[in-house]
């Protein structure tokens, strides 16, 4: 059944289109009023928040409009097929045009996949649920770097103490606007916590709040691993996805793309850990997701060694040991650079 080929819904392809343009639309909201509350707030001062300012600016805010942009123009192209697959049936044609050529991607062996995601090797890299996931969590990449970075940036510069107490760096929401705003985005993109922005979801608050679950009582590490809640879970499919290519890859003796897959595997795993470990390790796994994108690979080729210079400007003056932290954050960021080809 490998060379079968199945038809879309053109109701659902409209209805997927009209997600990502609603998706797109809030992602120029939240820019524009995340940069009113980085630009306008008096109450945030000093060269940290002028960093932050300019970095925001220059680089991030630019990532969040072209993300938009993306969608827009997926949403265009996911228009589009729902057309053509519409007159492909009023034609009297039961079958999905095209083998790549049409916008629809390629699948092994040249065989076109079906625009259905629950077709034939839905898992595969390619396939539209695949395509589809990449892009949410793409998405989510484009928030999830510089409210990380902005954590351990402000975090650092407190000094030790608050930078390793797990505790305090889940009050930073109340004490910053501006980190607030940004959790509040990855925690919407995310499908996390979502009864705390949606009352009538408080019924179901078991279902979306993150908390833990597994290993309760066996310290802060495996408690944060075990944590349950929609948002949570969605991560843990993403770090199975990873795993999937990983075991495909070994099958297909790519030790290359074996190796990769699996360092991405690892990095999903840590980045539930604790602060300031997991934040550093979603750094990375931001930076790592947002290249994937080829429009905006040479943004990130001019902006990977500014994560590591910000990370590391911003732990200068509480001590030694919180200095040799911030060397430590700009080596990984420089490595992961390095190791990505931009660095």
């Amino acid at each position: 059944m490998a060379g079968t080929l199945w038809g879309a819904d053109v109701e659902q392809l409209r209805t997927l289109a009209q997600q990502f343009s609603k998706t797109a639309d809030l992602l120029q909201q939240q820019s524009t009023q995340l940069s009113s509350q980085i630009n306008n707030n008096p109450a945030w001062k000093g060269a940290d928040a002028q960093r932050f300012r300019s970095d925001w600016n220059t680089s991030h805010r630019a990532l969040l409009q072209q993300t938009a942009s993306r969608l827009q123009q997926e949403s265009k192209l996911l228009l589009k097929n729902a057309d053509e697959q519409e007159k492909a049936s009023t034609n009297g044609s039961g079958a999905v045009p095209g083998s790549g050529s049409d916008g629809f991607p390629a699948g092994p062996a040249g065989t076109p996949y079906a625009p259905n995601p629950w077709g034939p090797d839905w898992l595969a890299k390619g396939s539209p649920f695949r395509d589809g996931w990449g892009l949410r969590s793409q998405v989510k990449a484009g928030l999830d770097l510089p409210k990380s970075v902005f954590g351990l940036a402000t975090m650092a510069s407190k000094g030790l103490d608050d930078f390793t107490d797990a505790a305090r760096w889940a009050k930073l929401p109340a004490n910053s606007v501006t980190y607030n705003l940004l959790d509040s985005g990855t925690d919407l993109l995310g499908l996390k916590n979502l009864q705390k922005y949606v009352p009538a979801l408080n019924q179901f608050d078991g279902f979306f709040k993150e908390s833990t679950w597994l290993f309760k009582g066996q310290g802060p590490v495996l408690e944060s691993l075990g944590k349950s809640g929609l948002g949570r879970g969605l991560g843990w499919a993403g770090v199975g996805l990873n795993a999937f290519d990983t075991v495909g890859a070994l099958a297909a003796g790519k030790t290359d793309a074996a190796l990769w897959s699996g360092a991405k595997t690892a990095l999903g795993v840590a980045c539930f850990l604790p602060p300031p470990a997991g934040t550093v390790c979603t750094v990375v796994s931001a930076g790592i997701a947002i290249y994937e994108i080829p429009a905006v690979k040479e943004f990130v080729n001019g902006a990977a060694s500014n994560v590591a210079d910000t990370a590391a400007g911003a732990v200068m003056d509480p001590g030694k040991f919180v200095q040799d932290t911030g060397k430590n954050l700009a080596e990984l960021g420089k490595s992961a650079a390095s190791f990505l080809g931009f660095g």
